[in-house]
């Protein structure tokens, strides 16, 4: 018998993804593996001798000629499906019936190649030279067959869902096409029917046109998913590019309605906001104008701190009325008397918030002012004091010249008429310091008033001793 050929012995297949396509031509091959199962097979018998032998090698011929031609038929089928193909969605219905032509012609082909397999268990001889090879290669050429036909039978599985999602694809663009118009109808019949009615009912109806338009985006929205995900033909793209653009349409039309009716009502919005902000502005400077009259300091610059942050609120105050009234006549035209009157006394109390709020202000900076003047003064003075206290002479004399004597007498002097040139700058920071604790309370500045006051009574006392 001739030598297998390797395609027929050793089988296999490579991992590819399935195409579209129909199956090669069957009828040649199912003409032969036909005429394989008709042919008369006689038994062969020991007394025939070299005449058996004749036979075996013509059936071996016969059916090699049969696998030869199943597996080129394999082979051809096996190229054209495994290659992998974008299938578009028009070719789906197509393919879908090459392909389930194609499995009933491997089932025909299985069929056939098993009639023959049994033919030939029961004719060859038992001890035939190539019984084994042969028996392996039909086997092997059914396994073939049968992986075959469930592959393609899944594909015909694949090609059947895809299928219908292409056409509930197609169903649900029309429901979606119906549902805008029936909506489009409705939303624009009760715009009108509402339009002479309070702006709030006008806005009332926009809001549950919108809530109803909320299915039909999102159902257009997963309809694209879909579309990319099916890789739709252009016509059904083109389609549901014309529904959107007729949604968009529609939600411009209620947009715009929506955009004037809203003006009105947002500057209305910002102006109770802003008249809530100045109230509850107006009642913290209250407060702060409330307090106790007289501060309590550590230091010139914490008074620094308070005008700063003074001028701060209440310029932010006087900032907020000036806005409050702008936004006021913006909306004074459909604003109720009510409203009207509630505003002018607001505005009215503002004012006089601020008239106190600016008279603190200049009490603040008075007291400032005096202060700076007053640390300056003081200093000066504690400078002055210092030289007068390092020029007293630290020992006594007990034993001196006359002339020792005239000299430290003409000292004690000038040091006398220094301290009567600085008494009446002296009492004037110690009187303006007074003054100063009057409005503030600080212990520091107390206490340096006193140290001055008590440095003035002492070294003139020192110096009329020593004189």
């Amino acid at each position: 018998m001739p030598a297998m050929p390797t395609t027929v012995v050793a089988l296999g297949f490579c991992n590819r993804s399935l195409g579209p396509g129909p199956g090669p031509d069957l009828s040649s091959y199912f003409r032969f593996l036909k005429t394989l199962s008709w042919v008369p097979y006689p038994v062969p018998t020991a007394s025939q001798g070299g005449g058996a032998k004749r036979q075996n090698v013509h059936l071996e011929q016969m059916l090699y000629d049969g696998v030869s031609a199943t597996s080129t038929w394999l082979d051809d089928v096996e190229e054209r499906l495994f290659v992998a193909t974008a299938l578009l969605p028009e070719e789906t219905e197509t393919c879908l019936f090459n392909q389930e032509a194609l499995a009933k012609d491997i089932k025909e082909m299985s069929e056939e190649m098993d009639k023959n397999k049994n033919l030939f268990s029961q004719t060859f001889p038992e001890n035939g030279d190539n019984r084994d090879v042969i028996e392996d290669t039909l086997g092997c050429l059914l396994g073939r067959l049968s992986l075959l036909d469930t592959v393609v039978n899944q594909r015909c599985h694949q090609m059947k869902e895809r299928l219908q999602q292409i056409l509930n694809f197609q169903n649900d663009l029309k429901v979606l096409f119906t549902s805008l118009a029936d909506n489009k109808y409705i939303i624009l019949q009760k715009l009108a029917n509402v339009f002479e009615r309070p702006v709030a009912e006008q806005i009332e109806a926009i809001q549950q046109a919108e809530e109803g338009l909320k299915e039909l985006d999102a159902g257009i929205t997963e309809l694209k998913r879909r579309g990319d995900k099916l890789q739709m033909e252009q016509a059904s793209l083109q389609e549901l590019s014309k529904l959107q653009d007729m949604y968009d349409e529609l939600m411009m039309t209620i947009g715009s309605r929506k955009s004037g009716l809203n003006q009105n009502l947002a500057l209305k919005s910002q102006y109770e906001r802003a008249l809530q902000d100045l109230a509850d502005l107006l009642e913290t400077g209250r407060e702060k104008m409330a307090g106790d009259q007289k501060i309590t300091v550590s230091s010139k610059e914490e008074i620094q701190q308070l005008l700063h942050k003074h001028k701060e609120y209440f310029q932010g105050l006087e900032a907020h009325m000036i806005l409050t009234e702008t936004l006021f006549r913006k909306i004074i035209s459909f604003a109720v008397p009510k409203e009207t009157q509630f505003h002018t006394e607001l505005m009215a109390q503002a004012s006089a918030v601020l008239k106190g709020a600016h008279k603190r202000g200049v009490e603040l900076e008075y007291i400032l002012e005096t202060w700076s003047h007053l640390d300056e003064d003081r200093q000066a003075l504690s400078r002055q004091l210092e030289v007068v206290e390092n020029s007293i002479p630290s020992v006594g004399l007990v034993e001196e010249s006359e002339d020792r004597l005239t000299e430290r007498t003409s000292l004690y002097q000038h040091l006398k008429s220094s301290l009567n040139e600085y008494q009446p700058k002296l009492y004037q920071v110690l009187d303006d310091g007074k003054r100063l604790l009057i409005s503030i309370s600080c212990s520091d500045l107390e206490s340096q008033l006193n140290q001055l006051g008590d440095g003035c009574q002492i070294f003139p006392e020192i110096i009329s001793v020593s004189h």
